[in-house]
C-alpha cells in the first residue's frame, strides 16, 4: 500500500512540473500557458482522491461522507473537510495549519519552477 506522505510528493512534484510546463509555454502564447495549468487539475483531483483514501487507511477511518465529490465541485473546502473529520479533537487545529503550509509549498514550487521555465524559454 502506497503511503498518504507518497501521494503528497506527487502533488507538490506536480504543481512544479505544472509550473515549469506554463513557464515555456508562456514565452510563446499565454492562452497555452493557461491551457497547461488548467490539464494540471484533473491529475491534482486523483492524487487528492488517493491521498484522502490512503490517509483514511493509515489513521484505520473512513473517508467522511461527502468528502470525495467535494474534490471535483469545492475542491478548496474538501480537504480541511477530510481533515476536521479524520483527526482527534487536539489534532485539527495543527492539521489545518500543516495543510496551510503545504499549499503555500505548492504556489512558491508552482511560481519558482514558472519563473524558470520562462527564463529557459526566453
Amino acid at each position: 500500500m502506497v503511503r498518504a506522505r507518497t501521494w503528497l510528493l506527487a502533488i507538490a512534484g506536480l504543481s512544479t512540473l505544472s509550473g515549469l510546463v506554463a513557464g515555456l509555454l508562456s514565452v510563446e502564447d499565454a492562452e497555452s500557458s493557461q491551457g497547461a495549468a488548467f490539464l494540471a487539475f484533473l491529475p491534482i483531483y486523483v492524487l487528492t482522491y488517493l491521498w484522502m483514501k490512503a490517509d483514511a487507511r493509515e489513521r484505520a477511518t473512513q473517508c467522511p461522507p461527502g468528502a470525495i465529490p467535494l474534490i471535483v465541485g469545492l475542491y478548496p473546502l474538501a480537504v480541511p473537510y477530510h481533515l476536521l473529520a479524520t483527526r482527534l479533537a487536539w489534532r485539527k487545529g495543527t492539521a489545518l495549519l500543516w495543510f496551510l503550509g503545504f499549499v503555500s509549498l505548492a504556489f512558491v514550487l508552482n511560481a519558482a519552477a514558472a519563473c524558470a521555465g520562462y527564463f529557459l524559454a526566453s
